[in-house]
Parts: C-alpha cells; sequence; structure tokens
C-alpha cells in the first residue's frame, strides 16, 4: 500500500502577493470544481499494487459530501457568497477517520500545495494577527485548531500562533489571536493552516468547520464588509493625547487593540465643524485601530499612540 502524508520540508520563493487580506482569505474566488482558489489539502488515496499480476486497487474513501475532498467552497459566507468548509473522510477499506486539513498557498492553478504551502509577504505586508469568521459542527467532541507560521528569508521560523476551536457554534463566531515572534528579522513567507483535529485529538466522521474572511491584521478586518470611505478622515496617526474625526451626523467609534479587545468606545451626536475629538491621553502607548461609523460611512484606520 502506498500512501502519502506530506510535510513541510523547504520553501521556494514565490511572487510577491499584497495580503491588505489574505489571499483569497474571503474565498470568493472558487474554482470550477467548487474548490477554493489558493486553499487545499494534500491527499493522495491509498492503493495496494498486487506485486504478481501488477493489479491496482484502492481504499474506498467516504466523503461528507459528494464532492470528493475534504475542503471545499461552502455557500454559508459570514460575508459574501462563500466561505471555505473542512470535513473529515472516512476510509471504509481501513475503517478509519481520515483528519481533514487545509493550507494556503501560491499557486493559484493548482488544487493542492504540494510541496511548497504558503505565500510570500511583500516588504510592507503586516502580519501581527491571525483572525477569522468560523461555524464549528463537531459530530464528537472534535479539537480542530487554526495555525500560522512567519517565516524569514532563509526559512527560519520567527513567529507563530495557534487557535483550538472547540464546541458546537451553528452561527459565525469571531477570533483571533496575536502572533508571538521570537525573532525581529523581516518576515518573508506565512504558512496557515486549519485542521479538524488538534495533536493528540480524535476526529469524528461528519464533523465541520466552516471559515470565512482570514486576516493577519486589525486593518484588514474592515476590508471584509464594504465598509470603507474616502468620505471620512481620521488624523494624526501619530497620537499623543487627541485624534480628530472628520464626518457628519452621529458618530460611533472603537478603538480595538492588537488583541482584538475593545478598549474605548462612544457615541458623540454633538461636535462642531464636523471635527469630533477623541480624548486617548489615557490610553497606553501602542497600535490600536480606530473604527467610524458615521452620516458619510464607514472608515477603519491604525494609529500609534506615544
Amino acid at each position: 500500500m502506498l500512501k502519502f502524508n506530506f510535510k513541510i520540508l523547504f520553501f521556494l520563493s514565490f511572487p510577491l502577493i499584497s495580503i491588505s487580506q489574505v489571499v483569497n482569505g474571503n474565498f470568493e474566488i472558487v474554482k470550477s470544481n467548487f474548490l477554493p482558489s489558493n486553499w487545499g489539502m494534500n491527499f493522495f488515496q491509498p492503493v495496494v499494487i498486487n506485486t504478481e499480476t501488477g493489479e491496482v486497487t484502492a481504499d474506498q474513501i467516504q466523503y461528507t459530501w459528494c464532492i470528493p475532498s475534504m475542503v471545499y467552497a461552502s455557500f454559508e459566507g459570514q460575508s459574501g457568497q462563500y466561505a471555505m468548509e473542512i470535513s473529515n473522510a472516512f476510509n471504509t477499506t481501513q475503517n478509519h477517520v481520515i483528519t481533514g486539513e487545509v493550507s494556503i498557498f501560491s499557486d493559484a492553478t493548482q488544487d493542492m500545495p504540494g510541496w511548497n504551502p504558503g505565500v510570500a509577504l511583500g516588504q510592507f505586508d503586516e502580519v501581527s494577527i491571525l483572525g477569522f469568521h468560523y461555524k464549528f459542527l463537531p459530530v464528537g467532541n472534535d479539537i480542530a485548531q487554526a495555525q500560522i507560521q512567519v517565516f524569514d528569508a532563509e526559512s527560519n521560523e520567527i513567529g507563530s500562533t495557534n487557535i483550538d476551536i472547540s464546541g458546537t457554534n451553528t452561527d459565525f463566531q469571531y477570533i483571533q489571536t496575536p502572533i508571538l515572534y521570537t525573532s525581529n528579522a523581516t518576515p518573508a513567507l506565512m504558512y496557515i493552516k486549519f485542521i479538524m483535529a488538534k495533536d493528540g485529538t480524535n476526529p469524528t466522521f461528519g464533523s465541520r468547520l466552516i471559515i470565512d474572511n482570514v486576516v493577519t491584521n486589525l486593518a484588514a478586518l474592515t476590508n471584509n464588509a464594504n465598509n470603507t470611505n474616502t468620505d471620512v478622515t481620521i488624523f494624526p496617526t501619530f497620537v499623543e493625547d487627541e485624534i480628530f474625526v472628520y464626518g457628519n451626523g452621529q458618530l460611533d467609534y472603537k478603538i480595538i487593540n492588537l488583541e482584538g479587545k475593545v478598549i474605548k468606545q462612544n457615541s458623540v451626536q454633538n461636535y462642531s465643524n464636523n471635527y469630533c475629538k477623541i480624548e486617548v491621553e489615557n490610553i497606553n502607548s501602542g497600535i490600536y485601530l480606530l473604527t467610524v461609523n458615521c452620516s458619510n460611512g464607514q472608515f477603519s484606520k491604525k494609529f500609534i499612540k506615544k
């Protein structure tokens, strides 16, 4: 029996990809075979070769849906038309569950990562968090996991984080966690993976995980919902005590830290000359995201508190 289980052995250089949002992180690019572009799983059906007759027989694999894949597009998008669904399969010949997983990769023409999962990072790409919307529909006590690894140009890992996914969530939940960096080297490659059973746990056939809007920085969160508008302006972006927002009507704002926590929010109705002043003198130094909603539209922008 021949069975292939590919691991990451090396990384090739990829063309630069702009990831203000992760490449096809909203899964709206769907191929004709109903697989999401740039996401897939290495899987080859186990076969047995009779050395005397040369006859080849393949294990029988049962999939969750009629699509012969453990990764496919879903119509249950949190936003837009599509999301990505991952499920387990069942090897009826050997009577065991095959764990579903998916990795991001750069070649949109392929259905699986092959030897080279991951995507290249440009000089100004920001990779500070791993965040996504998800539904999890386990049949048993499954624990799925999201993983991100960041590498430098020499293929050394310089940052990573994992997110465990458990419990039953029939409505979309949002989750994110900061990436823990161990080096100040320049990030050159990013590897994202979702797996239906974290190490040490057992997968159950029939469990489903639906993922949408994968991002790697706070600013990218706002790109998924049509919520930018050039008529709304904030300044400065390097702040000591105050931020000014130019807008109209009632203005609702939130200030979010790198861990995704809302540390300040308010609704302001009366402000002069269309300029709303937001006090930030009591906020700790660091990088934040300011999201604004007013009659002009919606807008988000990063700022640095000195």
